[in-house]
């Protein structure tokens, strides 16, 4: 004689059993705690640099669609940070070497799965090199791609 309904209550069980399992180890683990120092993570031509207390809302791997660019030419700046409503990317172009850097260019948030993406449009900029940043706003931690201003 099979007792399928007996096997049924005991998987239940077992269910329930390992979420409380894992509800107790999640409440008994808290977060880590926030880094003390600032770090700054960069290649070729994307850095990141991460601001005590904004650690996951910094935009990190920031990408550009082109990175020869003119005044007027539409190009999409993508990365990662962490999931908000509330707390936008913002999007800014700063020259490297003496000049000033642009007002915000774009802002967008993050969407759920920790991707944002934003179109900008170039505006009028010396020739030569350029860093597309990206930060939080409120949040330090600033995240640059390079591009060459034709």
């Amino acid at each position: 004689m099979i007792n399928i309904g007996n096997g049924n209550r005991h998987r239940t069980l077992l269910t329930i059993g390992l979420v409380a399992a894992f509800v107790t180890v999640l409440t008994a683990c808290p977060p880590p705690p926030a880094p003390t120092t600032t770090t700054t993570t960069t290649t070729s031509s994307t850095s990141t640099t991460i601001a005590p207390g904004c650690v996951g809302y910094t935009p990190s791997g920031i990408g550009v669609s082109d990175n020869l660019v003119s005044a007027g030419d539409s190009i999409t700046v993508s990365g990662f940070g962490q999931y908000s409503t509330v707390i936008p990317v913002e999007i800014k172009m700063t020259p490297i070497g003496p000049g000033a850097a642009t007002g915000v260019l774009a802002t967008t948030l993050v969407q759920p799965n920790g991707t944002w993406a934003t179109a900008i449009t170039i505006p009028t900029l010396t020739p030569g090199s350029w860093k597309v940043t990206a930060n939080a706003v409120g949040c330090s931690g600033v995240g640059s791609a390079t591009v060459q201003v034709l």
